[in-house]
């Protein structure tokens, strides 16, 4: 390939006596000035260099270059074609070779967005395609006075961030719908599969134990006991901390992960759940998976989910375990009381509880703890003594 990422060491400072290491773009070996003017901007207050948006540049400019096209005389059909190509049939030379998913496209439009915003900045003219009537009349020049336009936090001087409008999935073939508050078995089952190992455990955990995303993310390796069937979290909301047991089913998904996943990357850190780079995996990072596994789900079922939100996999377990509990009082059965609910959720007032009544829900679901629960006495029997006083059985 024409393009690639070098690393390298930029100087700064009054007499240049300050280095900072750098993710830069070469054009054979030549490095390619325009384009890392914008990379040192972008970097120079960094801790570390930046690598994702880096690369997608230099894909960028190799698809270019295949196409005879310079990044300065791009029209807007360019941009969209390249961005196309990505989605549907993938580039040998982008990721693995196959087809990105709709949040990877969203990041290659930012990446876009800002290298043509600071081209114009700089006075670079670009095809009129990729420009609106406003912005083109903002960026001309004038020989009288002009009254300074002060940019907005989303105002943008190209026209690029509305291609993320031709590439979200079902846009006006079906009436939208309202997000999913919490999971019907079926839809536990798909969005799963189509989740990473990594991100599997975290959607499952959220599903079957009931855990913020925050206090899943909190794992660390001494509090995940995957022998006993038990997880702590060491972060949680209000501060109060318990340990729960997780299903026989997550306790293989999580052994799977630690030998398949966690095992092959180098890592310092103690957290439990890492993503490639070695680091905690981030908040940031299970949304934009479980946004790629929405699309997936709504491809291959005809679903149209319009968002997944990372708080549907808790209100999933406590949606189930509360018909659990009502279903237990109408048949006389003994059960847990609603401060034990509320303990157990994390919950400040008894009102969240109200939420999670029959009666208030947009559709029934099935109690998916149930099954959990009916074969609780085999996992403890398989796994061996569970039951102890300093563990809060939930």
């Amino acid at each position: 390939m024409r393009f690639k990422v070098k690393k390298a060491l930029y100087p700064y400072g009054t007499n240049n006596d300050s280095w900072q290491p750098m993710n830069l773009i070469v054009d054979d070996d030549i490095p390619c000035t325009e384009i890392n003017r914008h990379l040192v901007l972008l970097q120079i207050s960094k801790e570390k260099p930046l690598t994702t948006s880096v690369y997608y540049l230099c894909i960028y400019l190799n698809y270019l270059d295949e196409h005879g096209l310079e990044v300065m005389d791009v029209k807007m059909s360019d941009i969209q074609d390249f961005l196309q190509e990505l989605y549907i049939d993938s580039l040998p030379y982008a990721g693995k070779g196959a087809p990105c998913s709709y949040s990877a496209i969203q990041d290659y439009i930012e990446v876009l967005s800002k290298l043509y915003d600071n081209l114009s900045l700089r006075g670079y003219k670009m095809d009129e395609s990729l420009y609106t009537r406003s912005q083109l009349m903002m960026l001309a020049p004038t020989k009288g006075h002009k009254k300074a336009h002060v940019l907005d936090a989303k105002e943008h001087l190209t026209m690029i961030p509305y291609l993320s409008y031709m590439f979200r999935p079902n846009q006006k073939d079906t009436p939208k719908s309202t997000y999913v508050k919490w999971y019907s078995a079926e839809q536990i089952n798909a969005i799963a599969d189509a989740l990473p190992l990594v991100y599997r455990c975290i959607f499952l955990d959220t599903v079957y134990v009931g855990h913020r995303v925050g206090g899943v993310l909190s794992f660390t390796m001494d509090s995940v006991d995957l022998y006993n069937g038990t997880v702590t979290p060491t972060k949680s909301k209000t501060g109060k901390i318990h340990t729960s047991y997780i299903p026989a089913t997550l306790i293989e998904d999580m052994r799977q992960y630690l030998i398949d996943v966690r095992g092959n990357i180098k890592t310092n850190s103690n957290a439990f759940f890492i993503g490639r780079n070695g680091k905690p995996v981030t908040y940031q990072a299970y949304r934009a998976a479980l946004e790629s596994a929405r699309v997936e789900v709504n491809k291959k079922y005809g679903w149209n989910i319009e968002a997944l939100h990372t708080h549907a996999g808790r209100s999933t377990f406590a949606a189930a375990l509360r018909t659990y509990q009502l279903d237990c009082r109408r048949n006389g059965i003994p059960t847990f009381s609603d401060v034990d609910f509320c303990n157990l959720m994390d919950w400040k007032s008894l009102d969240s509880l109200k939420h999670y009544d029959l009666i208030n829900r947009i559709h029934e679901i099935s109690p998916l703890i149930k099954e959990l629960y009916s074969d609780f006495d085999s996992i403890v029997e398989k796994n061996g003594n569970l039951i102890s006083t300093e563990v809060e059985r939930v």
